[in-house]
């Protein structure tokens, strides 16, 4: 692909292993494009503090965009930029139509590197690939009134279910709350019911068409990897969009396919792509 300009890539289930490492054959690609002029842009539902699992491409200069594109990340700083918060007023609104509507949710936010949460919520917070974080990491267990009363912007709002299928969730909640906030999920089969929710019009795709956009890269010129929902609107900006083989069903079929995530899939892609 001689016009490749950027490469963006998810974390959990595509860059990162089922280990919830970079491999050394991806991260090795990902710095052979960084060296050939390819940009390099992370684009994850993480939160800022889920991070560490990027130093081995450090030395590719990654763009990171953190929560479903509510915010960009500045690895060398830790500094949160470009952030869009849901309003207040929208927090209270849609929490109260989805408490009518799903007996026993639960929610959270996330503030970027202040996590707030029901006291029902689980107490120790696991990474998507289990690993328990830091428990010096702040943590605000409180009531509902309490979490939203805080000064810091509110990037993401979760709730949880446990008796109802993630993809069920979504849908009735995505009919529920209208165009209040964005809701999506990036929850493998068979794991227990969270959506993630950001401002109106928010996700990946957004902020990454700013970011081409401030950098005059085309849309043709940028191939982006995935496998969960809330990566379907970036995989279709992208010229070249590649579902993981180990993607949700929502996307088999929509997009070429590279090899799943513990078949270091991007490296590989990467590597053919860069000829």
């Amino acid at each position: 692909m001689t016009d490749l300009r950027l490469i963006a890539t998810d974390l959990d289930g595509t860059l990162l292993g089922p280990d919830g490492r970079v491999s050394d054959s991806d991260a090795d690609a990902l710095l052979e494009a960084h060296a050939r002029g390819v940009r390099i842009v992370v684009a994850t539902g993480r939160p800022a503090r889920w991070l560490g699992c990027l130093d081995p491409i450090r030395d590719a200069d990654p763009h990171v965009i953190v929560s479903n594109g509510a915010a960009v990340v500045d690895l060398a700083t830790g500094a949160m930029e470009r952030v869009r918060a849901i309003g207040v007023p929208d927090l209270h609104a849609v929490a109260t139509a989805m408490r009518a509507a799903f007996p026993g949710v639960l929610f959270a936010i996330e503030h970027g590197y202040l996590f707030g949460c029901e006291p029902a919520w689980p107490v120790r917070e696991s990474d998507p690939a289990g690993q328990v974080i830091d428990e010096t990491l702040d943590t605000v267990h409180a009531p509902w009134e309490q979490l939203t009363a805080h000064d810091e912007p509110v990037v993401k709002m979760l709730a949880m279910a446990h008796d109802l299928g993630i993809d069920a969730f979504l849908a009735q909640a995505s009919a529920l709350v209208g165009d209040r906030v964005t809701v999506t999920h990036s929850t493998p089969p068979g794991h227990r019911g969270l959506l993630e929710m950001s401002a109106p019009g928010v996700c990946k795709a957004t902020t990454l068409a700013a970011f081409c956009d401030e950098l005059g890269v085309p849309a043709a010129s940028v191939a982006a990897f995935g496998d969960m929902p809330n990566d379907l609107e970036m995989l279709t900006f992208a010229g070249h969009g590649y579902a993981m083989g180990n993607a949700h069903a929502s996307l088999q079929g929509r997009f070429p396919q590279a090899p799943t995530n513990a078949e270091g899939g991007v490296g590989a892609t990467v590597r053919r792509l860069l000829g």
